[in-house]
């Protein structure tokens, strides 16, 4: 098999979490063991916000991470940070694991765009507009319903924000958006666009998976839509149904527009109080049943090969896809 690559992961909070209580080198003592033993090559870090950060700790919060997985690389001589596409390849032919930093909401710039190069000169590669809620580029998509007044698209700083990420070599990142902001982005695309994590509406109806239209945008656009594994995204929550999704995608795109946005997030339980663990919403943060995390990864292409998908196409989900848009955008 060629490379394979996750688009989406949370583990800078995990990590962060980790060395509060003193645990240093977790990047080599737990994620590249766990990537190793699920084969996967290269995964995109994502830098998160939590609500009770937002707006005023987000910036703070954002550069802990970011400081978090540098203080990691410095100890472990199995990863590597990928900012561009040469790197990626290097990581594999060196046999590290990849990292690729990406923003899921841009909290922690408020409405500075002069912010979006500091965190460029960071590293971050892939920018995710919105989470769950609104913020100063767009509103999200929500987990549930809420009261509310009239939705939108982005916002002045929002297109400029896609302009300016476009023109500096990052990839904007779909997935979280609301409709309105979708089909904005699209208009605004300038070159291959991603949907990270995210799964089919026609298959399970959540504002946070993609219609048909939406898929076949991304696709247009010359990027990839990411399969995501939380089990709030797939009904029922099983594995075979996942590949359903996966399945759906490739009619609607096409099988060089489908990847893996895996979003394995329960280990981030552990680092919740009882009291934020009684607010979370039922099934918050797990996986499909039959795909408890990294080592079981190795069952889609296998499933994916029972369905009757060649190894050519297997390889693309798997994480080519991925990689010729990492090609296609990144710049150093």
């Amino acid at each position: 098999m060629g490379i394979v690559i996750d688009a989406h992961s949370d583990l800078l909070n995990d990590i962060l979490g980790r060395r509060a209580t003193g645990q240093k080198a977790v990047l080599e003592s737990v994620w590249v063991p766990a990537m190793q033993a699920g084969g996967i090559d290269v995964r995109v870090a994502a830098i998160f916000s939590a609500a009770q950060f937002v707006p005023e700790l987000a910036l703070r919060r954002a550069l802990d991470q970011v400081a978090a997985l540098f203080a990691e690389l410095e100890e472990s001589p199995g990863a590597r940070l990928c900012t561009t596409y040469s790197d990626i390849q290097q990581a594999k032919a060196d046999g590290k694991r990849g990292f690729i930093l990406g923003m899921e909401g841009v909290e922690p710039l408020g409405a500075d765009l002069a912010l979006l190069r500091v965190f460029h000169g960071l590293g971050v590669r892939v920018l995710g507009i919105t989470h769950a809620l609104r913020n100063y580029a767009a509103d999200g998509a929500f987990f549930t319903p809420k009261k509310t007044g009239l939705v939108g698209g982005l916002s002045d700083f929002g297109v400029a924000l896609v302009e300016q990420a476009q023109a500096m070599g990052m990839l904007i990142d779909v997935s979280h958006l609301n409709d309105p902001g979708f089909w904005d982005v699209v208009k605004l695309a300038r070159g291959p666009v991603i949907a990270s994590h995210s799964n089919c509406r026609a298959l399970t109806d959540h504002p946070r998976n993609l219609t048909d239209e939406q898929i076949k945008a991304v696709a247009d656009s010359g990027g990839v839509v990411g399969v995501n594994s939380i089990a709030t995204f797939v009904s029922p929550p099983t594995l075979p149904r996942l590949m359903d999704h996966i399945d759906r995608l490739v009619k609607v795109a096409g099988r060089e527009h489908v990847g893996l946005g895996l979003d394995f997030c329960a280990y981030l339980l552990e680092h919740k109080s009882p009291v934020e663990r009684t607010g979370m919403r039922p099934g918050a943060y797990l996986p499909v049943d039959g795909l408890a995390g990294d080592q079981d990864v190795p069952k889609i292409p296998a499933l994916l090969h029972e369905r009757g998908y060649p190894p050519g196409t297997i390889d693309l989900i798997m994480g080519e896809n991925f990689l010729r848009v990492f090609q296609a955008v990144l710049k150093p």
